[in-house]
């Protein structure tokens, strides 16, 4: 069985969510169907999508996320039956919550997102900046 590696660069949400979900009909043709789905900068398919705050509509994000909830359970029910019950498709999902530019009405519009992710993705591991200010001798 030879282990094969795919990129797909995609450009819009909607482009995204056809592709997660084209997963489930490649994975049936598939020899090895996928054990892991990146999804790299999904604020930049959120933020790009969206017409006024991310308040207002949370269902882009739950979308997506249900999607790839979904395609990893059924990758996974695919990759058991044929590894004798020892295959696992996980998904991970990269999101940067403060973005360049962003006004103050959108500072509660990460964790609302985040909230929802949590939902379905089970584990996070968030990564802060932080800077360590060290005494000055003069």
């Amino acid at each position: 069985m030879a282990d094969i590696l795919g990129f797909v660069y995609v450009k819009s949400l909607e482009d995204l969510r056809e592709d997660i979900a084209s997963l489930h009909e490649l994975a049936s043709e598939a020899a090895s169907p996928s054990s892991l789905i990146i999804v790299d900068s999904l604020d930049h398919y959120l933020h790009g999508s969206r017409v006024g705050p991310l308040q207002d509509d949370l269902s882009p994000v739950a979308h997506v996320a249900a999607l790839l909830h979904d395609t990893a359970a059924f990758l996974t029910q695919i990759l058991q039956s044929r590894a004798d019950g020892q295959g696992l498709c996980r998904v991970m999902v990269s999101f940067q919550s403060e973005r360049e530019g962003s006004r103050d009405s959108e500072a509660l519009a990460p964790e609302l997102l985040l909230s929802v992710l949590d939902r379905y993705l089970q584990v996070r591991c968030t990564l802060e900046e932080f800077s360590i200010l060290l005494p000055v001798q003069l």
